[in-house]
């Protein structure tokens, strides 16, 4: 039997033995390794990348293609696994690799990765980008991904336009329509590629039921959702762009938000066809649409020639080709029984352009009122400039409040808010720095937790060889005792005593010791190693006398040496005594020796003859006899010698004897004490395994210390969101409080007008610090701000408060006969009509205007006038221009045009009518008009379809403006120049209004009761008071009828200016005119006829 585990491998074993049984004959793949790239091949690459050229660069599309491309030397397929590893695939292993490259396929390893770098973080950006106003950087990362503006012709469209490889390559099909279609074939007709995406739209389509508000997961499987999305976000930058520059309100602006709705229509294209409303269709029941098929949605195809109304005519007669022709529309085709509905969403991107171009291409701004523009933009100032470029700050944060209007509230309660903004940016300052603090703290938690760890782990490999060690001690003391036993053994066998019963084996009884155990297993330690044995007495001690010892001590000056009686005899009496013995002895032999050298003497005696001869004396027996001494005294000596050193023996045996007791007893004392060593050896084994243990619980309640401070909820990540965050919001809130700084600044500027103020720049540009992530940049805001408060405080200085009733019927009369017969009229307010009241001021500005209309209303009707300031104009400095009075041309830096947003007030009454319920002058917001120009020009609209009273009852108009101004022109200079502006024709716009029928009604009614011509005298007291003492220039006659568009002049204005100065009063005569369209002066009761006499001072 072959071996299947080589042949298979160990895992997959039993499958193969159940595979193997099957006939070879029906032998298939039955296993599939598939091999994933699980590292990106070209990390490096791209890093080099951004590195040597920019972003732009690495997420160029042309070169991600050729950096994915193989190279035909090595690898010409590209599959690196299969050129390195070299599989075999057989019947029975099937092997599937992939090439490298940058893989952005659904089912990817590193697919999502390239997801997020190339196309979800460039969108990411480009829409943050957006929403904080820098547009162009944002449409500059819009390109990345999708550049509709791409004229790269080696590409054909639409594949030209997109960046991201994924949309670039194509795919199946999309769009929902198409989905759904392919949903309700069947599988069987599907090619593989068909089922493929057929298989995703279902997968995406679970990923709606599973998460419904998770929209990427739809998206995944559906990519033109993404492309929808990032088009729709390209128009909202378009747009927003287009809006902002339109909101400047400049010629140059609005040039340049046109060219950004003109891109989006070219993008948008032509708008999409409503489908019209079908006609009266039988509907089906959900047993028809199931009989008929549903898809996986519940959807179903149904055929759309019942729906078509020529389908059912008779057949024409003909040819066979007729019949066919007719036949073709059976079968023209089947659609989705439910179809997909409108994105009102997309539909609003037509309309918003739409919209907006109407307004471009119609003179309006983007309110949708029209008005005149200023001919250049406002001028820049270079210091601002600089100050900007310095702090490091984009040029166009200076530059995006030059031409914005100043907003609806006053300067104080903008510097309150500014200053709720700065508290809320400190707030959010703070909290920032708490979270990195916070944050700070969590990751020192973490690395103190994971050095503890670390630590304790080292601590615990100490303990456990400590514990080793404790175990090695322990044995080290048994064998100790075995070298005691053997000790305290050989010391008995010298003593001739028995063999001791003492175990010569010790086991080592290593049982836990705890609190609770303690007590009675240290009692069986003890009666296990703490064995007492039994001990040797000592012989008794014979010691010598005392006094005997004290004696000899004294005299020879040795001590108590402690001697036993042997050891004294031995060392004190009979040693002593032998030594003396041997020096008596010795000194005998001396003195024999010298009395052998003595004559002998002898003596003779023979009494009786019987006698002997004998040695009477002398040296020879002298000598015998010494020698005799010296010989016992010898022999003495040897005597006390010999029993000297019997003594000494007997005293070292007794020593002996006594040291081997000592050896005994001392191994008996060391068996116990060692028996002692080794319980507390055990005891200490105990300690260390304990304390190894502790050590080792201690490890694990470090990492499960460690494990919370990565599990818990505020843990590092969570402030590393909040950091995240809080800086998002905390430069959000700052750019907003900035902003609105800046706002209450102009604002206060533009209300006080001090040029004290204005030489100053309470907000600066370099409160952010990005280096410190704009810590304290809300303190510093609003210590300015706080500056700003205090200084507009010094500066609200009260100024001159006046009130001029200005009437159309004066000024111009022309305008007033405009508004009643059209009902609509634009009259310019001039500044010599306030140099004529007050001459000598400036900076005259408007605090509120009211409306009255003096007309013939009914009751309950109202008068609804509309009144629009289209621009006014403020003398700024009462400096002299070389000496003149007047503005010298338009560039005058004297004066200051507004333009720009056109406010309105719509009236009620008309009776001193300020278009407001309560006309609070002390309001927050501004009242409508303040702070406009007094000298200015209004547009007056009165409704024209339904009028609801007779306009030509209308005798004058009256503007009621309250402005405030500043004394500080030389007005004898302002007379002169009012001199000469009056005395030149044309100029000024001095006219007299005479009606026929009212003002000359004696005239009037014999004019058209008769058959002469009109003749009225107009008296001087007709003209304005102003004008009695000055004498008049008579300009110009001119007769307005119902077509004011047509006068008719008449008379002599030089006679008439004569007969005016030398009788006070001159002439008119006019002829009655012919029946007919352009007639004015007629013969009817009923014509409103009016003179309108021009003239100068």
């Amino acid at each position: 039997m072959p071996d299947l585990t080589r042949t298979t491998g160990f895992h997959d074993l039993l499958l193969a033995e159940s595979v193997l049984t099957i006939s070879p004959a029906h032998w298939d793949t039955q296993f599939t390794y598939t091999f994933h790239n699980f590292s990106h091949p070209f990390v490096g690459d791209l890093i080099a990348k951004v590195n040597t050229e920019s972003v732009e660069a690495m997420l160029d599309p042309a070169w991600l293609a050729a950096l994915s491309t193989p190279d035909p030397g090595t690898h010409p397929d590209g599959d690196y696994f299969r050129a390195l590893y070299q599989p075999r695939s057989s019947n029975l292993v099937q092997v599937r690799s992939f090439r490298q490259e940058i893989d952005v396929s659904p089912h990817g390893a590193y697919a999502g990765y390239n997801w997020e770098l190339l196309f979800h973080l460039p969108l990411t950006i480009a829409v943050q980008l957006s929403k904080a106003r820098r547009f162009a950087e944002a449409q500059r990362w819009f390109h990345v991904v999708f550049d509709p503006t791409c004229t790269d012709t080696q590409i054909a469209p639409p594949a030209r336009f997109w960046k991201f490889l994924a949309f670039r390559a194509g795919g199946p099909p999309g769009r929902i329509d198409e989905l759904l279609t392919l949903l309700s074939r069947p599988p069987d007709e599907l090619t593989p590629d068909e089922q493929q995406a057929r298989t995703d739209v279902l997968n995406g389509y679970r990923a709606i039921l599973d998460t419904p508000f998770q929209p990427h997961a739809v998206a995944r499987t559906r990519h033109i959702a993404y492309q929808y999305s990032v088009v729709m976000k390209y128009l909202d930058n378009l747009i927003a762009w287009g809006d902002d520059l339109f909101q400047q309100d400049t010629v140059e602006s609005i040039n340049e938000a046109s060219q950004r709705y003109v891109l989006a229509a070219n993008l948008l294209g032509p708008r999409p066809q409503r489908v019209p409303p079908r006609g009266a269709v039988a509907p089906k029941t959900f047993a028809d649409l199931k009989a008929a098929g549903l898809d996986p949605m519940a959807n179903a195809l149904v055929e759309l020639e019942s729906h078509f109304p020529f389908n059912a005519g008779p057949v024409a007669p003909g040819g066979p080709g007729d019949d066919a022709a007719a036949a073709a529309l059976y079968g023209i085709g089947s659609t989705l029984y439910f179809c997909v509905p409108r994105n009102p969403n997309l539909l609003m991107y037509w309309d918003t352009v739409a919209d907006r171009l109407f307004k471009i291409r119609h003179c309006m701004n983007i309110a949708g009122v029209v008005r005149p523009l200023a001919l250049f933009d406002p001028p820049i100032d270079p210091g601002l400039l600089v100050k900007a470029g310095a702090a490091g700050v984009d040029l166009s944060t200076p530059l995006s409040g030059l031409t914005q209007p100043v907003g609806p509230l006053r300067a104080l309660p903008m510097i309150q808010k500014a200053l709720e903004l700065c508290a809320q940016v400190r707030d959010l300052g703070s909290a920032l720095l708490s979270a990195q603090e916070k944050g700070d703290a969590e990751a020192l938690a973490r690395v103190r937790q994971r050095h503890e760890i670390q630590i304790q782990q080292m601590t615990q490999d100490a303990r456990f060889v400590q514990w080793k060690q404790a175990q090695e001690a322990t044995e080290a003391l048994v064998r100790s005792r075995a070298g005691v036993l053997e000790r305290y053994r050989h010391y008995r066998r010298l003593l001739g005593l028995a063999d001791s019963d003492v175990s010569a084996v010790l086991t080592v009884d290593r049982r836990e010791l705890t609190e609770d155990n303690f007590d009675d297993a240290y009692q069986q330690l003890v009666g296990q190693y703490g064995q007492v044995t039994a001990e040797q007495s000592y012989p008794p001690l014979v010691t010598a006398p005392e006094a005997a010892a004290d004696l000899v001590a004294l005299t020879l000056q040795t001590g108590n040496l402690h001697l036993n009686l042997s050891e004294f005899l031995d060392l004190n009496v009979l040693g002593p005594a032998g030594l003396v013995l041997r020096a008596l002895a010795g000194s005998v032999d001396v003195t024999t020796a010298a009395l052998s050298m003595l004559p002998d003497a002898y003596l003779d005696a023979l009494p009786m003859g019987v006698g002997g001869h004998t040695q009477a004396g002398g040296g020879e027996t002298l000598s015998r006899s010494g020698r005799s001494t010296a010989g016992a005294l010898g022999t003495a000596a040897l005597i006390s010698e010999f029993a000297a050193g019997y003594a000494a023996k007997v005293g070292s045996y007794q020593r002996r004897t006594d040291e081997w007791i000592l050896g005994h007893n001392q191994a008996a004392n060391d068996l116990g004490a060692i028996g002692r060593q080794i319980l507390a050896s055990l005891i200490a084994e105990q300690i260390a395994h304990h304390d190894y243990d502790t050590v080792k619980q201690q490890v694990v309640c470090a990492q499960e210390v460690d494990q919370l401070l990565h599990d818990k909820f505020s843990d590092q990540d969570l402030y590393l969101w909040m950091q995240g965050e809080i800086s998002r919001l905390y430069y959000q809130w700052y750019r907003l409080a900035f902003d609105t700084a800046r706002r209450a600044e102009r604002t206060m500027k533009q209300e006080l007008m001090r040029p004290e103020l204005d030489a100053q720049d309470f907000v600066q540009f370099n409160y952010w610090d990005g280096g410190r992530k704009g810590l304290l940049a809300g303190e510093a805001l609003h210590l300015d701000v706080k500056r700003m408060e205090i200084a507009y405080h010094d500066n609200n200085k009260r100024e001159l408060e006046l009130v001029s009733h200005v009437s159309l019927r004066q000024l111009d009369p022309v305008a007033l006969l405009a508004l009643r017969a059209a009902g609509s009229c634009t009259v310019t307010v001039p500044e010599w009509l306030f140099d004529r009241d007050c001459p000598g001021h400036y900076l005259r500005r408007i605090k509120s205007v009211a409306v009255s209309i003096p007309s013939v209303v009914g009751p309950y009707a109202g008068v609804n006038c509309t009144l629009s300031l289209l621009r006014s104009t403020v003398r700024v400095s009462a400096a002299l221009a070389d000496g003149a009075y007047p503005r010298q041309g338009a560039d005058d830096p004297r004066f200051v045009d507004l333009v720009g947003a056109q406010p309105s007030i719509v009236t009620s009454t008309a009776v001193a009518d300020t278009g407001m319920f309560e006309a609070g002058l002390h309001e927050e917001r501004f009242l409508p008009f303040e702070g406009a120009g007094a000298e200015s020009t209004w547009k007056i609209e009165l409704p024209t379809g339904y009028p609801t009273f007779d306009y030509s009852t209308i005798s004058d108009v009256i503007l009621h403006l309250r402005y405030t101004a500043r004394r500080g022109v030389d007005a004898a200079k302002v007379d002169g120049a009012l001199r000469d502006l009056l005395a030149r024709a044309g100029q000024t716009g001095l006219a007299l209004m005479v009606g026929l029928r009212h003002d000359l009604a004696d005239e009037w009614q014999e004019f058209i009761t008769g058959t002469d011509d009109f003749s009225a005298t107009v008296d001087r007291t007709l003209f304005p008071y102003f004008t009695q003492s000055r004498p008049v220039t008579i300009v110009s006659l001119q007769l307005y009828g119902a077509d004011v568009s047509r006068p008719r002049t008449i008379g002599d204005p030089a006679a008439a200016t004569s007969a005016l100065a030398a009788s006070g009063a001159f002439a008119v005569d006019a002829a009655a005119d012919p029946p007919g369209p352009g007639a004015v002066l007629t013969r009817s009761a009923d014509a409103d006829v009016f003179l309108v006499v021009r003239y100068t001072l």
